[in-house]
């Protein structure tokens, strides 16, 4: 990286998992872009956790589905500080639970345009200013439902999957011009996503989930935060097309 402050655009950074993932890369020196959808309160929070830590914060509205308002947002990190280093993936959207057989149309079309497209447009964006500088890392926060294709959970396994085999096309694409990516896996977490699966499931279903797995709780978002910027740093220099699970051991909890 630069002699400059490094520079992470967070897509999603209102969300736990976003915000998290802010507070922990400015606490090692970057500079941030926080891009969101419509909650701002949240970003706001996120932007002084940045300036705490002696960083500086940009605050953006981005709709991830609107391949133009993508490139603005891109092209607008890229003036305010002259380069994007990391690209830290944090968004996602809220599944139907439904099975297969009463998800609509609609519901089918927009979570994967929200979660799945909004991606692929984010990516392609970064990854075109890394290409020209001949370097960047990419790290996508996924889901474990990709693996474990739980019912009811057809529109986040389907998509997640997609969003790790992008990671992995872009690390064989990009790898000699200077780009990494990986992705971090993650398991039911503390955050409203993780709130918003456990109605789904009842309390009694998560509880046997949670005890069955290792580790026998929820997950942290400082601690997804943790890994996301392990990846993104010089010491995961030699990682890339990765998906790596951060789950306290809920995929081998059978």
């Amino acid at each position: 990286m630069s002699e400059t402050a490094p520079v992470v655009l967070i897509t999603g950074a209102s969300g736990g998992v976003g915000k998290a993932v802010a507070a922990e890369m400015a606490a090692h020196g970057f500079d941030a872009a926080l891009l969101y959808r419509s909650n701002r309160a949240p970003v706001d929070e996120a932007a002084e956790s940045v300036g705490a830590n002696g960083r500086k914060a940009t605050v953006l509205q981005c709709d991830l589905t609107d391949p133009k308002a993508v490139e603005a947002a891109v092209a607008q990190t890229i003036t305010e500080f002259g380069k994007i280093d990391v690209l830290a993936h944090c968004a996602g959207a809220y599944t139907a639970w439904k099975p297969i057989r009463s998800l609509t149309a609609d519901e089918w079309t927009g979570f994967l345009d929200a979660d799945l497209t909004g991606f692929f447009h984010v990516l392609a964006a970064c990854v075109r200013h890394m290409h020209e500088r001949k370097s960047g890392v990419i790290v996508a926060v996924s889901s474990i439902a990709a693996q474990a294709c739980q019912p009811r959970g057809g529109q986040a396994a389907a998509a997640k999957a997609g969003l790790d085999a992008l990671v992995r096309v872009v690390a064989k694409e990009e790898g000699r011009h200077g780009i990494r990516a990986n992705a971090v896996s993650i398991g039911l977490t503390a955050t409203e996503m993780g709130a918003d699966a456990e109605r789904a499931w009842g309390e009694e279903a998560t509880k046997r989930l949670l005890a069955g797995a290792p580790l026998g709780r929820m997950g942290e978002p400082e601690e997804i935060a943790r890994v996301v910027r392990f990846l993104a740093s010089d010491e995961a220099s030699y990682v890339t097309g990765k998906v790596l699970q951060v789950d306290g051991g809920q995929m081998i909890a059978g």
